[in-house]
This record gives C-alpha cells, sequence and structure tokens, in this order.
C-alpha cells in the first residue's frame, strides 16, 4: 500500500478514532460534577495512556498494514488472531450507526424533520445512507485524501470550542463562577452504583480506539518515527477537549442547571456567548459525527483486507484501486453498514455492546504485548515502554481493571444477560465460524507471509 500518512494526519485520524471532541460525553455530567470530573481526570491515565504506550511499543516493532491483528497472530496464533479480528469487524457494525445518528441528531436543531422521535424516519434513514456512501466513495481515494480531510474537520471542531473556552473563563474571571465544577459529588438521590453504571461505558467509549489506526501503519510515512508522537499528542488533545469544556459547563451550570442530553454543549454555548456559539457548536456537532464515520471506515476497512490476505476471508476482499485503498472490502463495509442502519432504529440499545466488544479485542492487544516481550526479547523495538517487567505488567493490567470495574457496575445495575448477553453471543460467531473457515482456507491455499513464521532477530531489525 502507499504511504502516505503524515504526523499531523495520524493525530488527525486517532482524534476521530477516540474522540471527535466532548460530544457523547455529555451523560457522564449529569449524575455529579465531582464523579464527573474525577472520571474525566482518571480514565485517560489508568486506561487511555497504558493502551497508547503498548500500541506504541508494539506498532513501532511490527508496523505492518493490519496492526493489532498482525501483533496477535504473531504471538498469540491464527486461531485468536480471526477472532480479534472478526470482533474488531464486529465492532464496526455496532459503532456504524452511532455516528450517523449523532449528525441527525444535530442536523435536528436546524431541520425538525430528522429528529429521532418527532421527525421523519425515512428522513433520518437516507441522510444515514447518503452519508456511509460519501465516506465510502472518499475513502476509495486513498488514505492520504482521508487523512487531509481529518485534519480540516478537527480544525472546524476546536474552533468554536476554544471561543466557548477562552469566553468562559473572561466571564467568571471578571464576574465569579457560580458552582464548584466538584461538588457534590453525586446529586442527591443518585446511587453511586447506577452512576457508574451509567457513567464508566460512556467515559470508556470515549476514550477508547488508540489502537485503531495501527491497521494503517502500512500507509505511514515513518511509522516507527511518528506513530509514538502521534499518540503522546493525541492523547493530551483528547484530555483538553473533554476537560476544559467540562470544566467550563460544570463551572457556571453545576450538574442539575442543564439537562446534560445530546445538544448540550450548544446551550452551554448560548447562554455563555450567544445564539451564534449555539448554531457553530451544533453545526460542529454534525461535523464531529463526520469525523468519527471517517475515520471508522479508514481503519477498519483494513481489517477484512488483511484478513483476506491470510486466506480467512475471500481473495477479493485483498483488491487494490489506483489510490492504494482496499476498494473490495470498502465497498463490502459500505453495504453491511447500509443494511445495519436499515435494519436498527434504537441504536443507543444495540451500542450498549460497543465497549464489550472492544474489550475483547484489546484483551487480545495486551496479551500479544506481554506475550511477545517474553518470547522475543530481542525484537528491535524503536519505542520501548522503559521500567521493564513490573512496568509492563501493570501498563496491561490497568485496563484490564478498567473493564472488569465497567462491566462489574453493569451487571450489578442491570443483570448479567442484559449486559453481556447480545455482545457474548456476537463474540460466539467468531470460533463458530472458524471451522468453517480453516476448511475454506484448505481449499483455497494461500502463501505464506512474514508474519505466519518467527522471523531472525536481525530481519526484523
Amino acid at each position: 500500500m502507499k504511504r502516505s500518512l503524515t504526523l499531523t494526519a495520524i493525530v488527525s485520524i486517532i482524534f476521530f478514532n477516540v474522540s471527535g471532541g466532548p460530544y457523547g460525553l455529555e451523560s457522564v455530567l449529569k449524575d455529579g460534577p465531582g464523579l464527573a470530573m474525577l472520571l474525566i481526570v482518571l480514565t485517560p491515565l489508568l486506561y487511555s495512556a497504558p493502551v497508547a504506550f503498548i500500541v506504541a511499543e508494539l506498532g513501532t516493532a511490527i508496523p505492518e498494514e493490519g496492526g493489532y491483528y498482525v501483533w496477535s497472530k504473531r504471538a498469540l496464533g491464527k486461531f485468536p488472531a480471526f477472532c480479534q479480528g472478526w470482533w474488531a469487524w464486529m465492532f464496526t457494525f455496532v459503532d456504524v450507526g452511532i455516528c450517523p445518528a449523532l449528525f441527525c441528531d444535530y442536523l435536528s436543531f436546524f431541520f425538525e424533520i430528522f429528529h429521532k422521535e418527532t421527525g421523519s424516519f425515512w428522513a433520518r434513514k437516507i441522510v444515514m445512507l447518503a452519508m456511509i456512501w460519501a465516506f465510502v466513495l472518499l475513502n476509495l481515494r486513498g488514505a492520504r485524501t482521508v487523512g487531509n480531510f481529518a485534519k480540516g474537520l478537527a480544525l472546524l471542531i476546536f474552533s468554536p470550542f476554544v471561543i466557548l473556552i477562552g469566553c468562559g473563563l473572561y466571564r467568571g474571571l471578571t464576574t465569579g463562577f457560580p458552582h464548584n465544577p466538584f461538588v457534590p459529588f453525586l446529586n442527591e438521590g443518585t446511587s453511586l452504583v447506577s452512576a457508574l453504571a451509567l457513567a464508566i461505558p460512556v467515559i470508556l467509549w470515549n476514550y477508547q480506539g488508540w489502537d485503531a489506526v495501527s491497521t494503517c501503519a502500512g500507509e505511514m510515512n515513518n511509522p516507527r518515527h511518528d506513530y509514538p508522537r502521534a499518540l503522546v499528542v493525541a492523547i493530551v488533545l483528547i484530555m483538553a477537549v473533554y476537560g476544559l469544556p467540562a470544566l467550563i459547563g460544570l463551572l457556571f451550570f453545576g450538574s442539575q442547571g442543564i439537562e446534560w442530553t445530546t445538544g448540550s454543549w450548544s446551550i452551554v454555548a448560548e447562554k455563555l456567548v450567544g445564539s451564534w456559539l449555539g448554531a457553530a457548536l451544533s453545526a460542529t456537532g454534525m461535523v464531529a459525527g463526520v469525523g468519527l464515520y471517517s475515520g471508522l471506515v479508514l481503519v477498519y476497512s483494513r481489517v477484512p483486507f488483511v484478513m483476506a490476505r491470510d486466506g480467512f476471508l475471500p481473495k477479493a476482499m485483498m483488491r487494490e484501486n489506483a489510490h492504494g485503498a482496499p476498494a473490495i472490502s470498502l465497498l463490502v463495509c459500505g453495504v453491511i453498514y447500509s443494511i445495519i442502519v436499515m435494519i436498527f432504529k434504537d441504536f443507543e440499545a444495540v451500542a450498549k455492546a460497543d465497549v464489550t466488544l472492544y474489550t475483547g479485542k484489546v484483551s487480545m492487544e495486551l496479551i500479544s504485548f506481554l506475550v511477545l516481550r517474553r518470547r522475543e526479547p530481542e525484537l528491535h523495538r524503536p519505542f520501548r515502554v522503559p521500567g521493564g517487567w513490573p512496568v509492563a505488567i501493570m501498563l496491561a493490567c490497568l485496563p484490564l481493571l478498567c473493564i472488569v470495574a465497567n462491566l462489574t457496575f453493569q451487571i450489578a445495575d442491570g443483570g448479567f444477560m442484559e449486559v453481556l448477553g447480545i455482545p457474548l453471543c456476537m463474540m460466539a460467531t467468531g470460533p463458530l465460524i472458524y471451522p468453517f473457515i480453516v476448511r475454506y482456507r484448505a481449499t483455497h491455499p494461500v502463501e505464506l507471509t512474514a508474519h505466519d513464521e518467527k522471523l531472525p532477530p536481525e530481519q526484523e531489525a
């Protein structure tokens, strides 16, 4: 594939795969300002940074197209790698409805016909389908085009929030801040278990996706140099994008001054600055949906591409166009995403499976990190997590503890089957179809790649 992704393009793609702005964070703020600010600060330290450091080491040691799928195949073997790739693809089936739905939610602030409850069902569906195919076509132009597009969208999203933060700080410093952003820790009448059951999956969803751009490592200009730097820049950027608007909103309105739900940032901007900034934030909410979806299509269309390279999917999925884009994979993804958008009406219910599916995928990466540290200590690692085995084990365990905490509080609040029923059934399809895939692979043999056998350390370096 063509190497065309620059450092700023990689940062922009990471930004849209992880964040896209504080849109979607609103519900974390409604049950208690103290709890919300604690989660916004702690989550990147306990979850995002460890995953990003691990991804940086693996991504610079094995900077191949396919990213985490290639790492898992090298560390754990074909079956775990197949399951991880399959789960990653299914993860997009869940995630794909969220971005077009977010776009329509903010579009409804300008046109009532697109409102999810009072508007037209078909108007929303047509916009969602148009969005899906517009960005399949954009991705067919190659990673460089998508990376440049992401840079422009990121600037559009930052601009109104910079104005909001600046005006909010000026107003607060001159007239005072009405609320303490850390008090109360929980609103009266809210239980800690129910608040955490709601907030943790939302905050994890807002901080997940650090590994996604690894699937495009084969298209980065200089992955061993740019990838770890892009991750560090993106962590700082996303913490600021989440933390500063949340701080301003809570300083002026607390957790009960407005209804913290989709559209809250527009209300905050309108009350603090004016209706023009509220409209601008509604417009950038649409931009966020566009950017999230564009990045999603880019990185996850590479998963079936590399699985086809290993014979786990039909060889046609490997076909590239003149721009170096996996054309057939993109078109297949577009068809599947269109079907999902037409079938499902309530994406919020399906999206409960999102974090759990991602959990299975990221757990494979953490295990691969430890296995490769043990099995291939001489593997050339341009970026290596410092501190030896104690730090390596700690970094692998911290995200797993966050995942366990998320599932524990959700199950305590909603029950085992309600929380894990759908995602476990989806994940079970991987092991169930694997024997049939092996049979298909036996009748359609593929050439071995460098990833199927352990290379000598001197070749890897």
